[in-house]
């Protein structure tokens, strides 16, 4: 560097200007900085939870770098650390990037112009805060609608966005129903989602990666994939493709896209005809000894067999003293029982006739016969000696199937994983360490308790768990085996129906065109016997989603909340079908975030929140970490930005005094209850006392030794000092209370161990992992047991089919157009493609291409490549729309198909509740033709 130039170099901040007199001095000044402080990335990163240590000078950060503090947990096992990624480690240069939002903004074009003019935050919340009261003089609360995201702003953007919709009756969508993270089949067998802790991979025998691609998603953990090698564990990756983790595997299974099914079936007869299945374990924690009837296909149930008797009450076949006898609701444990697996019977019935029963198991050994290895090698093209080979190692050896988020994005997902469920539950292969399979799942969360006061302070906090504990009693009350977890299950189901909280298939619905998307019969697979319009009418005239389908019909949205989301990326049909059907009737939309983005584009006022290290936050509590990791405020927000509970408490003010002034203080909302907004902002501050950020934190962390999610003793400054805390009990969050297993300071968790070790009941409706379900619905589909379907021709008749999954350069699209992460891609998006397909259409590498089908159309670049199978293409969907040409993604060629048996309900555990049971919609194995763009 020349000296002319050394001498100009200057670094800004707080009024300082420091020069550089020197080569050496440009160095050392490198490497000195004013403040060290703690920070996390609080995105929903799948799952994140790495500490960072930020270093700021002149109140700018320059760089950050992993804390790797964390402690070993379980002796034996490696600790977590390093923990971090590339993404983490640039993310201080975003906060000065040229996609950062500085000031308040309103659109003074058509939207998606890209014309702005700059406000006052006085005058945007004015214009939004009186939005708010049109749109529910107008229509009502419920045309408020938040669209909840794993939100870039982390767990105190989402409270306070939430609170906000919560007390003024508006609606926040469902997280897993918004993004499909939801895993279906794991949901049916266990009525539940669940997640062992990152370190507990280590102590499997195999690990099966499937669904996932954990070199690219998984990189802070990743190594403990290839510790648990190192250490003796198989590693086996299920893909269509050469995935950068098979490269790492011991074993590739290339399955044909969609037949996943198919396999895990294979696997499972494997299991059984050669006699290595867990019969102990079978009829313990399964329902395959449950008895079944012949003449309708339905469990036998206590109300066959007498008046008045339970519907939720089953019954198997005891072989010690040969009889029919009731299957215990309270316990999984045996006792003197041997329940058979083998004997068919008659029973006679309450109006005296007689029929025949025998057990699940049976029915699956019927079933299993459809898919010897050499009948499923036809279908999902993995040889039958492998299939064996696989099979035989998952029966002998403690087995891990590291389920990704993809399998859930499958039309036919809930079949899938059914059938990796069988075959782990006939090898005893859950509820002990190394074991299982395993999702996404919420962990500890403090924050929950906080939400739940009427008053400040430990005696606030208190209250609130007096108030929860009365109820939980309340309902083992009603029902002695009900269980902790059966109840706080039973708390958050009814309690989903009072709440903001909705699944957004309704909404899609009514209000956004899928309608006409859903009724494609031809985009649906050929055994859905009716139409699909059949069973939506069917199921919400039956009652089933009673207090869930909200919007309806009868309200038209008016207002749309985009809090560090993005909708018009994420949405199955994309702007086409958001644009075209939503967009129009919306008199207000508000994007709150640091940068901007497609839905940006697109909005009418854009408010700019502070990111990391400008405000002080938690990441997101999961069960793969259990750690509360800190982010503290080290440097002020850019330009003008405020963190989100700052900008919803001016809201809320805002709106208090904007319905004083028009004389509107008062209404009911969609439910019948009555609303106030004159004394808005002392509801949502409990009366002023959360009027700084600062004050929640200390409010939660407190909130947390009082329901011993955290160590007593545990303040601010611990976590100032330390950087994070390791949570000691699950608390009363749902999914947490869901891992049925004791979190203890000493041991790696594994959930369901309370059904293996103090066989406690699952929270189903046979009370026992689920493989068979009798509902109507499902008999009528053939898929009362697990079975593979091909997936339907989504989008049209067309030979390719899309696959996706999330980037190595990116978290969702919040890093993709980074200068410094571009560097390590292409700095465009692309689509893989096979040599064969693409020398079929003439299509070479780096050209522009035009993917479409009878849906829509994208434009991409073509990166030709053999690791992708023949019929196969993949767009990884971190890319942000306006970096395709015409600002246009896959997205808009995706129909987004509902299986009509995601609706069922009205049957035990088939009930929604947050994060669970709900209809969602299919983006994988969409079918399309790519050929040369006009041009290319």
């Amino acid at each position: 560097m020349a000296d002319s130039t050394l001498r100009t170099l200057q670094t800004t901040g707080a009024g300082a200007t420091a020069k550089y007199q020197s080569q050496e001095d440009l160095f050392r000044q490198k490497w000195k900085w004013d403040k060290v402080a703690w920070v996390s990335h609080c995105v929903d990163c799948y799952p994140g939870n790495c500490p960072f240590r930020v270093y700021v000078k002149d109140g700018v950060v320059l760089y950050e770098e992993p804390g790797a503090t964390y402690q070993t947990i379980e002796e034996g096992v490696p600790d977590l650390n390093p923990m971090g990624c590339q993404k983490g480690a640039m993310w201080g240069q975003m906060l000065y990037s040229q996609e950062r939002i500085l000031y308040p903004m309103k659109r003074v074009g058509e939207r998606g112009a890209g014309r702005w003019k700059r406000i006052t935050w006085d005058q945007a919340i004015t214009e939004v805060a009186d939005a708010v009261i049109d749109a529910i003089q107008e229509q009502g609360p419920q045309s408020i609608i938040h669209e909840m995201t794993g939100a870039q702003g982390g767990p105190m953007a989402l409270s306070a966005v939430t609170r906000f919709t919560g007390l003024v009756g508006g609606i926040t969508m469902d997280l897993d129903g918004v993004v499909n993270d939801f895993a279906p089949g794991m949901y049916l067998t266990f009525g539940k989602i669940f997640a062992s802790s990152v370190d507990d991979w280590f102590l499997s025998e195999t690990i099966m990666i499937w669904h996932m691609n954990p070199v690219y998603t998984r990189i802070p953990y990743y190594h403990y994939v290839s510790e648990a090698r190192y250490k003796g564990a198989c590693v086996v990756t299920v893909a269509p493709d050469v995935s950068p983790s098979a490269v790492h595997a011991d074993y590739h299974l290339p399955v044909r896209p969609g037949t996943d099914a198919a396999l895990a079936l294979a696997m499972s007869q494997v299991i059984i005809e050669e006699g290595l299945h867990n019969k102990p374990f079978i009829k313990e924690q399964t329902d395959l000894p449950l008895l079944v009837r012949l003449d309708n296909e339905r469990f036998l149930r206590q109300s066959d067999l007498q008046a008045g008797g339970r519907d939720d009450q089953f019954y198997w076949f005891d072989a010690r003293t040969k009889q029919v006898v009731e299957a215990p609701r309270g316990t999984l444990a045996l006792g003197k029982v041997n329940p058979s697996l083998e004997t068919r019977t008659q029973v006679r019935l309450a109006d005296g006739t007689e029929v025949e029963v025998q057990p699940v198991f049976q029915l699956v050994l019927k079933r299993l016969e459809d898919y010897t290895p050499e009948k499923a090698s036809e279908i999902c093209g993995i040889n039958p000696e492998a299939i064996r080979k696989m099979a035989r190692r998952v029966a002998t050896s403690r087995t891990n199937i590291l389920l990704g988020f993809n399998s859930g994005k499958n039309y036919h997902a809930d079949l899938m994983e059914r059938a990796m469920c069988l075959m782990l539950g006939l090898t005893g292969n859950w509820g002990k360490k190394g074991s299982g399979i395993r999702m996404w799942s919420v962990g500890p969360w403090p924050g929950m308790m906080t939400a739940m006061k009427m008053m400040p302070g430990p005696e606030g906090a208190s209250r609130a768990l007096q108030m929860v504990d009365s109820i939980l009693r309340s309902f083992k009350a009603e029902d002695p085996t009900v269980t902790h977890e059966l109840a706080v299950t039973e708390l958050a189901t009814r309690g989903a129906a009072m709440g903001e909280g909705a699944p957004p298939a309704f909404f899609w619905y009514y209000h956004c065109g899928f309608k006409e998307n859903w009724n494609r019969r031809e985009w649906h697979d050929p055994s859905m016997r009716r139409e699909f319009d059949d069973y939506f009418n069917e199921a919400v005239s039956k009652g089933w989603w009673q207090g869930h389908v909200r919007p309806g019909p009868e309200t038209t949205p008016r207002v749309y909340l985009e809090v560090g989301g993005n909708t018009l990326r994420r949405t199955r049909g994309g702007q086409d079908q958001l644009l075209k059907h939503l967009w129009p009737n919306l008199k207000m939309v508000v994007f709150i975030d640091w940068r901007m983005n497609t839905t940006g584009m697109h909005s009418d006022i854009i408010l700019p929140a502070a990111t990391h290290a400008e405000k002080i936050n938690f990441h997101f509590s999961t069960t793969h970490m259990n750690q509360m990791v800190f982010n503290d405020k080290s440097v002020e927000p850019a330009g003008e930005a405020l963190s989100e509970p700052q900008i919803f408490r001016m809201l809320t003010k805002k709106v208090e005094e904007r319905a004083k002034a028009r004389g509107f203080t008062e209404y009911t909302d969609g439910r019948g209850a009555m609303r106030r907004l004159d004394d808005l902002y002392n509801r949502y501050t409990l009366n002023g006392y959360f009027d700084e950020d600062e004050k929640i934190v200390r409010e939660m962390i407190e909130d947390g030794t009082v329901d011993g999610t955290l160590p007593e003793g545990t303040t601010l400054e611990t976590l100032r000092r330390k950087g994070y805390i390791r949570f000691q009990d699950w608390g009363l969050q749902p999914m947490a209370v869901n891992q049925a297993s004791d979190l203890k300071p000493n041991e790696v968790h594994t959930p369901l161990r309370h059904h293996t070790e103090r066989k406690l009941p699952y929270p189903t409706l046979t009370r026992r992992a689920q493989l068979y379900i009798d509902h109507e619905w499902f008999l009528e589909a053939g898929e009362e047991l697990p079975m593979h379907k091909d997936a339907p021709k989504m989008g049209g008749d067309y030979p390719l089919m899309l696959t996706s999954g999330h980037p190595r350069w990116s978290i969702h699209s919040a890093n993709i157009m980074n200068r410094m992460i571009q560097d390590t891609h292409q700095g465009r998006p692309f689509m893989f493609m096979n040599p064969y397909d693409a020398a079929d259409r003439n299509i070479r590498e780096g050209d522009l291409v035009k993917g479409y089908n009878d849906k829509g159309s994208f434009q991409v670049w073509a990166r030709v490549a053999p690791s992708v199978r023949p019929g196969q293409v993949i767009v990884y969907n971190g890319f942000e729309p306006l970096m395709f040409p015409g600002w246009k993604d896959p997205a808009n060629m995706e129909p987004g198909m509902a299986k009509w048996l995601g609706l069922a309900g009205g049957y035990g555990h088939l009930r929604f509740r947050s994060q669970c049971w709900q209809p969602t919609t299919a983006d994988r194995l969409v079918r399309l033709e790519v050929e040369r763009a006009n041009g290319a």
